[in-house]
C-alpha cells in the first residue's frame, strides 16, 4: 500500500446497518449489479436503488421512522438483461428523477428509461419502461452531463465489447427511440472498455468524460476528443475530483472486472502522472470521491468484490485526505462483498453516508450512516 503522512487528518465514525439483521429490507432481486441513489419521491430525502439482471427496486426512506421501505420498479426482465451502471435524469421533464439502465450480455444491445410515477407511488406496482435505443453490444456504465455546452443534459454510454463511446440527446419525445452517435473509439486489448466519471478537466468550464482510461474533450457539435490517461487499465471503475488543491482534478482508476492496483493520476502540465495506493485490488468494482469528514479535502472509497474477488479477506477502504495529495488510509469492513458501491447523504443530516451492496455472495445490502469526524487512532 502506498504509504503517507496525514496522520492528522480527522477520520468518521459510523454506524452500520444491514439487511443480514432486518435493519434494512432484503433486496429480493437476485444477483445485484447496481445501485443509485437520488431523491426519488422529492420530500428532500435521498432514497436508494438496487438493480439485478432483471429487476430493480427502490428504497424509500422515512424520515419519521428513520427506516427505509422496499418499491417496486422493474418486475422482471428476461434473464442478463440489465448491466451494472445506470443513472437518473429528469427525462421527461416533470421535475423528478428518471432512471436508465444498459444491457447486459443477454439484453439484445437495448438501453432503456424508466418513467418516475412521481407523486402517485404504488409499492408494488412496475413504473413505466420506455426503449431509448437497440444498437448491439452490452452497456456496462452510463452517465448524463451537459458535454456539448448546450444548456441540457446528454446521455454517454459505452458499447463494451468494441470500446465505442456514444451520446445522445434526449428528444422532444423522449418515449420516441432516441439516436444516439458514436463519439469516441478507444482501443479495447484486455476485455471491456468500463467506467464513467464526469468533470472539468482542462479547466473550459464545459464538463469532460472520464472512462475506460481515457478523458474526452468535447470540440464541437458532436465532436470529441479522446486523450489518454493510462490506456492499459480500460477494464477499470473512474473517478475524478480536485484531489490535490489547485491544477487539474485528479483521476483515480480502480480494478474493476480484475485485478490490479488503485491508482491515483495528477497531471502535471505535460502528462498524467500515476501513483499506487493499492497495490493489489482484487476485482475493485466500487471507486466514489466525495468529502466524506467534512474538511473540506475531498477522500476516496474503494473496495473489493466478495465473489469473484478475494471472498472473507475482500476490503473497503477511506482514503481522507488532506487537499495535498497525502491519505490516512482506514479499512471499512473486511468479508463485506463492494460491488458498485455508491456515497451520499442517506438520511438527511448532510454528511456523506456509504451504500454498500454485494453482488452474489449475500445478496446483501448494508448502509453505513456518518456519525460525524473524530482524530480517533
Amino acid at each position: 500500500m502506498f504509504s503517507v503522512a496525514a496522520e492528522d487528518v480527522p477520520v468518521t465514525a459510523w454506524k452500520h446497518l444491514t439487511s443480514q439483521t432486518g435493519e434494512l429490507p432484503k433486496a429480493e432481486l437476485g444477483n445485484q449489479v447496481a445501485a443509485l441513489i437520488q431523491d426519488i419521491d422529492q420530500d428532500g430525502y435521498n432514497d436508494f436503488v438496487i438493480a439485478s439482471y432483471e429487476k430493480m427496486a427502490w428504497f424509500r426512506y422515512d424520515p419519521a421512522r428513520q427506516s427505509w421501505s422496499r418499491y417496486l420498479i422493474e418486475a422482471g426482465l428476461p434473464p442478463g438483461s440489465l448491466e451494472a451502471g445506470g443513472d437518473f435524469c429528469d427525462i421527461n421533464g416533470d421535475g423528478a428523477p428518471d432512471v436508465v439502465m444498459g444491457a447486459a450480455w443477454k439484453g439484445n444491445g437495448c438501453l432503456w428509461w424508466w418513467e418516475n410515477p412521481y407523486p402517485h407511488f404504488a409499492q408494488n406496482t412496475p413504473w413505466k419502461r420506455h426503449l431509448i435505443a437497440k444498437i448491439g453490444g452490452q452497456h456496462h456504465d452510463q452517465i448524463f452531463g451537459d458535454f456539448t455546452g448546450e444548456g441540457k443534459s446528454q446521455l454517454v454510454f459505452w458499447n463494451n465489447t468494441t470500446g465505442e463511446l456514444y451520446l445522445a440527446h434526449i428528444p422532444s419525445d423522449p418515449t420516441a427511440l432516441w439516436e444516439p452517435k458514436v463519439i469516441a473509439r478507444v482501443p479495447v486489448k484486455n476485455g471491456h472498455a468500463e467506467g464513467l466519471a464526469k468533470a472539468d478537466i482542462n479547466g473550459d468550464g464545459k464538463l469532460d468524460i472520464v472512462g475506460g482510461g481515457w478523458w474526452f474533450e468535447h470540440v464541437k457539435g458532436d465532436t470529441f476528443q479522446a486523450h489518454p490517461i493510462d490506456p492499459e487499465y480500460e477494464q477499470s471503475r473512474s473517478a475524478v475530483g480536485q484531489l490535490i488543491k489547485g491544477g487539474w482534478p485528479e483521476v483515480v482508476l480502480n480494478s474493476g472486472d480484475g485485478v490490479g492496483p488503485l491508482r491515483m493520476y495528477q497531471w502535471n502540465g505535460t502528462n498524467w502522472v500515476g501513483r499506487t495506493l493499492v497495490e493489489k485490488m482484487d476485482n475493485g468494482h466500487t471507486l466514489q470521491i466525495a468529502d466524506i469528514n467534512g474538511d473540506g479535502n475531498l477522500d476516496i472509497y474503494a473496495a473489493e468484490m466478495y465473489e469473484p474477488g478475494p471472498k472473507d479477506r475482500c476490503k473497503s477502504y477511506i482514503f481522507y485526505g488532506d487537499g495535498k495529495g497525502n491519505f490516512r488510509t482506514e479499512i471499512l469492513c473486511t468479508g463485506i462483498g463492494s460491488h458498485e458501491s455508491k456515497i451520499g447523504d442517506l438520511n438527511g443530516d448532510g454528511r456523506m453516508d456509504i451504500l454498500q451492496k454485494d453482488f452474489r455472495h449475500e445478496h446483501r445490502v448494508d448502509v453505513w450512516l456518518n456519525q460525524g469526524a473524530g482524530t480517533r487512532k
